[in-house]
């Protein structure tokens, strides 16, 4: 990649994306636990941002879509966060920071579907190698939650905060880098989702899609802390996520032969394979060695199912309907099922601990029957 192309102003992006990223999946539940909140609260605010991705995604997909704008969308967003985080410093109280993050949690999340579709337009018109691109992100997320963990040692749990502001900076300058690749704006009135929706095969790839996404719900939630009332410092805990995203960085280095060797299905049933050995061991033990062996699944679980839909949707979906059709998936992926499932994973949390994780390890299962219907659909068509 070159100073100035495409793929390295993207691959800018998601590096500063992620690094925000590998801040709050590992940190935010220690620091609304240091606000005063218990398990159940904690689920309930991150449900209700995953929640409110669904009117924040599909609607700035389908003004990306419809106004052919990416960029732009994106820079808005940046400063929107940032702000957001800023009055996170006066914003205490269980429905202040419910409304606080259910805005700045959507659009934190808003930016992976608007980005990605940029990506195709980069994919398509130069031939940009999107996992090699998007590895970088992973990259920032081994670092930031790395260093976050070691940097939270002995420190309080506001820091965290400190933490996440710094890293919206860093998004905000990126977002002004990104290239300005637009498309004409849509003619029809008819918003781009409701033709995407039309597709019966797309529908079956997007539940099936979701609910492998969805099934990593406890462990966003309440991984970390479960593993730190087992006694696990959060210097190992940032480890552990590191260990994770390195098997995904691995996976996205060859993402582009895994999916011309396999296609995008047989890529997605890895990973339902992948999540019912995972989250069965992570609800089982608490033992490093399996908790090591779990997370190196994340490569699978998370990275075939990405990359997947990614190609998924880059081969079957047309240009001018990308941004809508990432917004759907990732509405459903990354929204309603997330918070559904981050939901009941608080109140079984709270109740039985690691039992939470035995719920993903049903997703996983109703995610690979889904796959299979999806692969008959897409041989018979």
């Amino acid at each position: 990649m070159t100073f100035h192309s495409n793929a390295f102003r993207i691959g800018t992006y998601f590096f500063a994306l992620f690094l925000l990223y590998g801040i709050w999946v590992p940190f935010l539940p220690l620091w609304l636990e240091g606000r005063g909140l218990g398990a159940e609260q904690i689920g309930l605010i991150l449900a209700a941002a995953l929640w409110a991705k669904i009117p924040f995604g599909v609607g700035l997909t389908t003004l990306a879509d419809q106004s052919g704008e990416r960029r732009r969308i994106l820079v808005v967003m940046a400063i929107a966060i940032v702000a957001g985080f800023i009055l996170f410093k006066v914003t205490f109280g269980f429905w202040l920071l419910l409304v606080g993050w259910l805005v700045v949690g959507a659009l934190i999340t808003t930016n992976v579907p608007i980005v990605d579709s940029l990506a195709i337009l980069s994919a398509n018109r130069f031939g940009m190698n999107y996992g090699a691109v998007r590895r970088w992100g992973s990259i920032s997320f081994v670092v930031a939650s790395t260093a976050g963990g070691w940097y939270l040692i002995g420190r309080d749990s506001e820091s965290v905060l400190g933490l996440m502001i710094a890293t919206a900076f860093a998004l905000l300058f990126a977002s002004f880098t990104l290239p300005d690749l637009r498309l004409e704006s849509r003619k029809r009135k008819r918003p781009a989702f409701i033709d995407v929706l039309k597709s019966p095969t797309f529908r079956t790839f997007a539940i099936a899609a979701a609910l492998l996404q969805a099934s990593h719900a406890a462990l966003y939630g309440f991984a970390s802390l479960h593993w730190l009332e087992a006694g696990i410092s959060e210097s190992t805990i940032g480890l552990l996520w590191s260990v994770g995203v390195v098997a995904e960085i691995t996976l996205f280095s060859f993402a582009r032969r895994l999916i011309d060797r396999f296609g995008a299905t047989s890529l997605m049933m890895m990973a339902a394979v992948a999540g019912i050995v995972r989250w069965t061991v992570l609800g089982l033990t608490v033992s490093l060695p399996w908790l090591v062996a779990g997370q190196l699944l994340h490569g699978f679980t998370f990275g075939g199912t990405h990359i997947a839909a990614f190609a998924f949707i880059m081969q079957s979906v047309p240009e001018e309907q990308s941004a809508s059709a990432q917004g759907i998936y990732d509405s459903l992926a990354m929204g309603l099922l997330f918070g559904i499932a981050m939901a009941i994973a608080g109140w079984t949390y709270e109740l039985t601990g690691a039992w939470a994780f035995f719920l993903m390890t049903g997703m996983s299962l109703c995610g690979g029957v889904a796959v299979l219907l999806l692969h008959r659909r897409v041989k018979s068509s």
